[in-house]
């Protein structure tokens, strides 16, 4: 598990979504980054999904109570979410409920403790459900291993999400900056369905919920394995399925390496409250159109004392919370142009 550092806890996101896609408005030649390495099989780009469905309103009373709940919980317990090694003692696999006699429907199931499973009609699963949510798989690594399991630090969720590769956590590193998603969960569920199904069970890798509640599912493939034949009929099969509870599903297969580099870069400025309340408005008081980083740095350091080094993280939390803007097509250097997003 990688370290992190202790931050204060985010809000929830705002309930007024922004009407443009923050992801989009970046790129000159791309309309969606998300699309710009999308699967062909996939009909439709997770930011357009996580948009679409549900009208961009007020943040559903259901949602915003249980994300005031979590984040209470894991205040009490953080990163026990992350699960990502085996336990010692006590059972290494979540212990699900058997089928009854004669049931042949298809089941959602969750756990809401990483111990233990219960089950769900596909009518009947919840925001609930998908909040309190544990990884249904750990996240062990072992000799050999191809993907190396890590935790990625949330903003949005305000604790760790775990990821079965660097492949998914760039897809987190995504979704947390993406303005209208308000809870990642990673493997948040398992399909297990019928015992006559040409399909045993699925487990996707991350449920991403909007702010208006809508719940998309993503499962993050290499572009080489979002085309496979079988992969193919199993996602169109899966896709049918999560439809019938209201959940659209997604194949995301990656997004221009650049992007990421420059989003990582931003989410890894931890700054304290306290200078962010002290130092943000100074630099954003500096502000010019066109105006350069290495500019508003000088600029905040006459003015105000404040050092290079420290204007340039908080600079960087500005850019994370989309206060401030710069061309995300190129790599972030201190001689990128800001704006106003």
């Amino acid at each position: 598990m990688h370290g992190h550092e202790r931050t204060e806890m985010s809000p929830v996101k705002s309930d007024r979504l922004r009407r443009s896609n923050p992801m989009h408005v970046e790129l000159a030649d791309s309309r969606d980054v998300g699309a710009a390495m999308q699967s062909p099989a996939a009909a439709i780009s997770w930011e357009n999904a996580i948009t679409a469905g549900k009208s961009a309103g007020r943040t559903p009373h259901e949602l915003k109570d249980a994300l005031e709940a979590l984040r209470a919980e894991i205040q009490l317990a953080e990163g026990t979410r992350a699960r990502l090694f085996r336990p010692i003692r006590g059972p290494r696999r979540i212990r699900l409920p058997e089928r009854t006699l004669g049931d042949k429907a298809a089941r959602i199931l969750l756990s809401r403790d990483g111990r233990t499973g219960y089950a769900r009609r596909l009518n009947q699963v919840d925001l609930k459900d998908l909040i309190f949510c544990h990884p249904m798989r750990d996240f062990s690594r072992r000799h050999g291993q191809g993907n190396k399991p890590v935790a990625y630090f949330s903003r949005t969720v305000g604790d760790l999400v775990a990821c079965e590769s660097q492949h998914e956590r760039r897809f987190a590193i995504l979704a947390d900056w993406h303005e209208a998603v308000a809870h990642i969960a990673a493997q948040p569920f398992t399909i297990d369905f019928p015992p006559d199904h040409e399909l045993d069970s699925h487990t996707p890798d991350f449920a991403v919920i909007s702010t208006s509640g809508a719940v998309v599912v993503v499962n993050v493939k290499w572009p080489s394995d979002a085309v496979d034949p079988d992969v193919v009929r199993r996602h169109e099969i899966v896709e049918r399925l999560l439809a019938r509870s209201g959940m659209q599903h997604v194949v995301w297969s990656g997004a221009p390496p650049v992007i990421t580099e420059n989003l990582a870069n931003f989410a890894a400025a931890r700054v304290p409250d306290t200078m962010m309340r002290d130092a943000a408005p100074k630099l954003l008081a500096a502000y010019r159109p066109g105006i350069r980083v290495r500019t508003l740095l000088e600029a905040v350091a006459d003015m105000h004392h404040i050092p290079a080094s420290t204007g340039l993280v908080v600079l960087r939390r500005l850019l994370w919370d989309h206060q401030l803007a710069v061309d995300m097509s190129a790599l972030f250097t201190v001689e990128a142009e800001l704006r106003r997003p």
